[in-house]
């Protein structure tokens, strides 16, 4: 358990930056929502009976590694990518309760603030950001998964350049968190074949139990949320065949 957590320097970095500058408030109030948020995909991991393995807090959420499977069903994978955002709905009426009782009004300000520019920033399209996962939950169910994955880079990379034009004028904490992104979203992009091999490999190793058919040319065309027929070949026959010849 003491190797479950691990703080990104980036976040000692932020964290710590808020700090020394005498915003102690800030520091307090930022660490008491992303810890609800990290609660929030935790509890929904515990609930879904998934074992966590690692979790990296981030300065805007966080990045746990679980033993969940790019095959499992989109369902799932959406409803932990949305419970951290759930569970930072769930202290605005806890913290306006606080706030009638001993919390003052400058700190009820500060967390209304930081607490919706940390879940807006969180849902936006951009790897490995929570919305990125929502928004390749809903696109996987209309293309085919390397497609969705592909379109999920090309938004994400359009994302951090309008985040750079935008804010970078906010400070060096704003250009550390974009690099950030950016680093991880060619990480993606690099790693992209590996990815998908290993999505097929996982649907090779667990019985897919959609019921939605879906025809298909080639292998690289394969849906997630369907049982694929390749050139009238079932899927489980053709994935055999390329990773058991």
């Amino acid at each position: 358990m003491k190797n479950l957590f691990k703080i990104h320097p980036i976040t000692y970095i932020i964290l710590l930056s808020v700090l020394l500058t005498g915003y102690f408030n800030y520091f307090l109030i930022i660490s008491i929502i992303l810890i609800t948020h990290d609660l929030g995909h935790i509890i929904m991991f515990k609930i879904l009976n998934y074992k966590i393995k690692e979790i990296i807090i981030l300065p805007f959420g966080s990045i746990i590694k679980s033993n969940i499977n790019l095959s499992n069903k989109t369902t799932q994978i959406f409803l932990i990518s949305v419970a951290g955002i759930l569970f930072q709905i769930l202290l605005y009426p806890i913290m306006f309760i606080l706030n009638n009782i001993f919390v003052n009004d400058i700190s009820y300000n500060i967390f209304l603030k930081y607490n919706k520019i940390i879940m807006l920033f969180n849902l936006l399209p951009i790897i490995p950001l929570d919305g990125s996962k929502i928004m390749l939950c809903f696109l996987e169910n209309i293309i085919s998964y390397k497609k969705a994955l592909k379109m999920i880079n090309i938004i994400s990379i359009i994302l951090i350049v309008i985040l750079v034009i935008y804010i970078t004028y906010y400070g060096i904490n704003s250009i550390i968190i974009i690099a950030f992104l950016l680093y991880k979203t060619i990480e993606e992009i690099i790693n992209h074949k590996y990815i998908f091999n290993k999505f097929l490999l996982e649907r090779l190793l667990i019985k897919n139990n959609n019921k939605g058919i879906k025809y298909i040319k080639h292998i690289k065309n394969l849906f997630k949320n369907k049982y694929n027929f390749i050139n009238n070949k079932g899927e489980d026959k053709v994935l055999k065949s390329l990773f058991m010849p």
